[in-house]
Parts: C-alpha cells; structure tokens; sequence
C-alpha cells in the first residue's frame, strides 16, 4: 500500500544510521573549525577562493598557442616545490598576460595543492591525490569542490572563534581535510539517505547501488533553461551591443561582472525581467559593483550602506534575505547562493560570488512565470532532441498528430522512440537537505512520469501509422534528478548514455 505523502517515514535502522552519521559529521565540522581565529581564517579563505576561481577559468582563455595551453595543462603538481623546468616559463607567461599578482597566486596555489597532494598521499588518501597530479587534473579536482569551497566560506565566520591565526600560505593544508575527509562523506550519506527515503515513499526495496543523478555536467545544478540555451531575440541581440569592453590583463573584473548582468537581461529579454524581482537585484549589483568594489574584484560595504542600498532600489524581504546566509549548518550552507559573508562588521563578497548569486537570482525571478515555464519546456525538448541525434538517432519533425502533441520523436534502428521531455524543476535548494520533502517530490514526479508512460501506449499507434513502422519505445527524460527503477525514466543528467538505455529497453523488449 502507498505511503501517505502527509506523514514522515519512519527511519529504518540503516536511515537512521545514515541520519546519525550526517549529524556526526555536522559536528566534527564545527568542531574542526572551532579552534581558528575567525578574520584570519575567512579572510585567507576569500585569497584562496579567488585563486581557485581563477585556476578555473584557465580553461576559458584563449591562448592562441596549443603547444602553451598543454604545457599548462600538463605541469606537474607534485613535486613543484623542488623546481620543474617548465615552471618558470608557465609563470612568466601568466604574468604577462595577467600581471605578476596573478602570476603569484597561481604558484601559491599550486605548492599548496603540491603540499596538500603529499599529505593526502602519506595518509593513505592517494585517490584524492590524484587529483593533483597536474594542473589539468587539479583544475577539474577544484571545479568538483566549488560548491564545498563557497559553502565553507559562509561557516568560516561563525563557526570560527578559536585564537589559531589562519596563514593565507596554510588554507588548502587547514581546510581541505575538513571538506574531502568529512564534508564530502557527509553529502554522500545524505544522497544515499535521500535514495533511501525515495524509495521507501515509492515502496521499492533498498539497494545499495542506486544513485542519485544530481548535478548534470561539469558539476552544474539542473535548471530549467540555461543562458547558453536561450535562442537571442533582436532585442536581446540590441542589448549586447552595450557591453563593456574588457581588460584583456584580468580573468574577472566589476565590469565582467555588468556585462554578465547585462548578458542575462539580453538572453531573458522577451520575459520583461525589468518586470520581476530581479530588476531590484540587477540594480543593487551594479552600484555595488561601481561604489563599493576594491581593486576590480572584491566588495566591501557596511550593514547600514547596504540597508540604504536596499531602500533606495526597492528590495523585497524575500531579496534582502537572500543576500547573506545565517544558518550555521554546513549543509544548509552548501545550498546558499548569499554573495555576503559578515567579516569584522564589513559585508564583503567578490565579482564573481555577486555574479553566482544574480544569476541564480534570474532563475528565482523567472521560474514562477507560466509563460517562462511554457518556452522552457520547448527549449527543453530541444535540448533532448540535440542529444539524442548526437547518439545516432534520426530526430522526426513530428509535433502533432490529429491534435495529439509529442514531445520528441526519433528513429533508429528501425524503432520508434517517442521521448516525453517532462521539465519539472523544483530549486534543489529548498529540498536537497530536507530528505523527506524530497522523498514526497519524488514519488509525485514519479508516478506522474508513469501514467505520461501509459498514456503514450495507448496513442502509439498513431505514430506507427505515420512512419510505417511496428516497434515502438516509450521513455521519459525528467529535468529533476528523479530516483526510481524503471528503466524508462531517465534523468536529463544522464541524457548522455541514452544509447545505452535504448539498447538495453529493445532487448529487454525482444525477450519478454
């Protein structure tokens, strides 16, 4: 019999392990942290951050030479400290194109992670080290982490009263033990708690195996429709032309940080976000980004400043929250996308934490719009079709059948592939850390997905008529990172082995 969705599950004794392990490691967190002084330690972290950021986007440059980029790529890690012939040459480059403080960053960086990778090596982590075999490597390691490491930043301040000064040159070596060897562990214990309590709402057996598909590719949380998505309109094209130049000698920059404002403004233009709340946002950022910025990347503004700030721009109390963080929690931060942190009375953020969170804030803005949840959806089918003819399939200009809609429909093979792209979203952030609303969203989803499923065989036969066809396959790709068992339910996350499944759906089908 079903669960009913009003009354929380009981925790099964292996729940409740996963549960008191999550709390465990909540407060190993706090207390590893609890012993350094609060100002050093958040303000070494914010240098750290910007070098990671900028380690990041080292992939984004165009350095028209290949022979350079993997040379760069290829620098080893390890080792550094005692000298590499190709580091030298690595550096002055960097500096040349982005000034000597770059050029320093990069290199504390990278003895930090040559340091760090030693030390994980020593204690038996040497799959964490490899992670820091060269800069190539150690650049996906930190882009893996960039939640982790934003998440900390928030805690630093309170979770920090200790008297152990924080050296700037230490933060890897202090910080990120605490985030690979318990925070890492203690997000893979609440996924497996959410799998857990989805399956149990959903009356399926534990297993061990099952995952949860979250993040799609290059650690990106799903979302309805990304920029990189949006068709331009001539008005949104018109918009671009009021881009800044840029300074070539600088990764992120205040003025970046507009363009990318106005590159929002532009790729959104035909849903009036001048009309919603992220006109205030859009506002706020860009005085701050003019006002209140410190050497072209950091911001800095006082509690009263800021009020003022948001008087004068018509903030809501829903935007005025969301601008910093207060839960103390380590899980709770990871899910914040506040771009203030509370340092010494001062409010203080970067270029590229305001951007985060005004991009964020776009998605808040827009995806209460019926009309934004209507273009989506077809931008979201464009999206499945894209990937789908990229895995071999032969994508059908069929919408519409005597007034039945399809979504997508595709050959191959020989077989029909009639795909439902079913773009329900819901912010993780609001039900990532909260396990059994979580596990009530997902049951929803998942027996809505299974009578789309029963509909469509009841209507195949209208698409066999059409293509002159006799086999047909019938599959669901969910935009939300859905947990079940049937094999004809498919997280977009995973949009990227379709093959796989349609191959293993057609010899399933022959031997039943």
């Amino acid at each position: 019999m079903a669960t009913n969705r009003k009354e929380p599950l009981t925790a099964s004794p292996p729940e409740q392990a996963l549960i008191d392990r999550i709390a465990l490691q909540e407060r190993q967190i706090t207390e590893a942290l609890a012993q350094y002084e609060p100002l050093s330690a958040t303000l070494a972290w914010f240098d750290t951050l910007r070098a990671i950021e900028e380690w990041i986007n080292l992939i984004t440059v165009d350095w028209g030479d290949e022979s350079f980029e993997n040379t760069l790529l290829s620098l080893p890690v390890a080792g550094v400290t005692g000298g590499h012939s190709h580091l030298e040459g690595v550096r002055q480059r960097l500096e040349a194109k982005f000034g000597k403080n770059f050029g320093i960053r990069f290199t504390k960086l990278l003895i930090q992670g040559a340091s760090i990778a030693t030390a994980f090596t020593r204690h038996g982590f040497g799959d964490v080290a490899q992670g820091f075999q060269t800069v190539g490597t150690m650049v996906g390691y930190l882009q893996s982490r960039r939640r982790h490491f934003v998440g900390l930043l928030h805690m630093l301040p309170t979770a920090c009263r200790g008297r152990n000064v924080v050296n700037p040159l230490d933060t890897l070596n202090v910080f990120l033990p605490i985030i690979e060897l318990t925070a890492v562990e203690m997000i893979g214990a609440q996924n497996a708690l959410l799998v857990r309590l989805a399956r149990a709402r959903l009356g399926l057996a534990e297993l061990e195996s099952a995952e949860l598909a979250m993040l799609d590719s290059l650690f990106l949380e799903p979302e309805r429709a990304r920029i990189t998505e949006m068709p331009m309109t001539e008005k949104g094209i018109e918009m671009l032309e009021l881009r800044e130049a840029l300074l070539p000698d600088r990764i992120f920059s205040a003025a970046e940080l507009r363009n990318d404002i106005l590159a929002i403004e532009a790729h959104y233009a035909e849903f009036n976000l001048a009309d919603t709340d992220f006109a205030p946002a859009a506002a706020l950022v860009r005085r701050l980004s003019i006002a209140f910025v410190q050497r072209d990347f950091w911001i800095a503004i006082s509690p009263a400043e800021l009020a003022a700030l948001c008087d004068e721009f018509g903030v809501s109390p829903v935007l005025r929250s969301a601008l910093v963080h207060t839960a103390p929690e380590y899980m709770a931060c990871l899910s914040t996308y506040a771009p203030f942190v509370l340092v010494g009375g001062v409010y203080r953020s970067t270029v590229t934490l305001l951007s985060r969170f005004v991009y964020h804030w776009r998605a808040q803005s827009l995806d209460r719009q019926k009309r934004f949840q209507i273009r989506a959806g077809f931008i979201f089918e464009e999206a499945v079709a894209a990937e789908l003819e990229q895995q071999g399939f032969v994508v059908q200009g069929i919408t519409r059948i005597t007034r039945r809609e399809f979504d997508v429909v595709a050959l191959r093979a020989g077989v029909i592939w009639n795909v439902q792209c079913k773009n329900n979203f819901v912010d993780l952030e609001r039900i990532e850390a909260d396990a059994e609303r979580f596990a009530r969203f997902n049951r929803m989803l998942v027996r809505a997905y299974e009578r789309a499923l029963t509909k469509e065989r009841a209507r195949e036969h209208l698409l066999k008529a059409k293509l002159s066809l006799d086999t047909i396959q019938h599959v669901v790709v969910s935009r939300f990172p859905v947990v079940c068992d049937n094999p004809r339910i498919v997280p977009f996350s995973r949009i990227g082995n379709f093959v796989a499944t349609a191959d293993r759906l057609v010899a399933e089908s022959a031997d039943s």
